[in-house]
């Protein structure tokens, strides 16, 4: 009987598997390096599991363009806009003429990162939108 990527044994695996992929590690290095986390399989349901993984790199792609990208975009300008915050706090502390210039430069620097990263912002949902779109097309063909 086949099992599939949902069986006991193999539940969460799957990102265990890319890691021996992008670690380029052997077949007995992958096993090993499966084991020791806790999944001990054989050769056969390694390259079976492997295949599978290879398979779903269109679906894992789709999933990062369409989600992950955009939740990184926004985290990214939520840290910037906190970062800049607690520069201003800094600043508002500092008593050193120097070190508050210092600081204003900071400040500055990070308006131009928050700056691209809105100028940006357009593109990143109109592509998540379209992946979303593709999708839907593909889930109701």
């Amino acid at each position: 009987m086949r099992r599939n990527a949902s069986n006991k044994k193999t539940t969460g695996i799957e990102p265990l598997i890319i890691e021996c992929v992008c670690l380029r590690l052997k077949e007995k290095e992958s096993l090993s390096y499966l084991e020791d986390r806790g999944y001990s399989i054989s050769a056969a349901e390694y390259y079976r599991l492997k295949n599978e993984v290879k398979q779903g790199a269109h679906t894992r792609l789709n999933h990062i363009a369409s989600e992950e990208f955009l939740l990184q975009h926004l985290d990214r300008i939520e840290n910037l806009k906190t970062i800049e915050g607690e520069l201003w706090n800094q600043f508002h502390i500092e008593k050193s003429p120097i070190n508050k210039s210092k600081i204003l430069m900071n400040i500055a620097d990070i308006q131009t990162y928050l700056s691209s990263y809105y100028d940006s912002t357009q593109f990143v949902m109109q592509s998540a939108a379209r992946l979303r779109k593709q999708q839907q097309e593909v889930n109701h063909s």
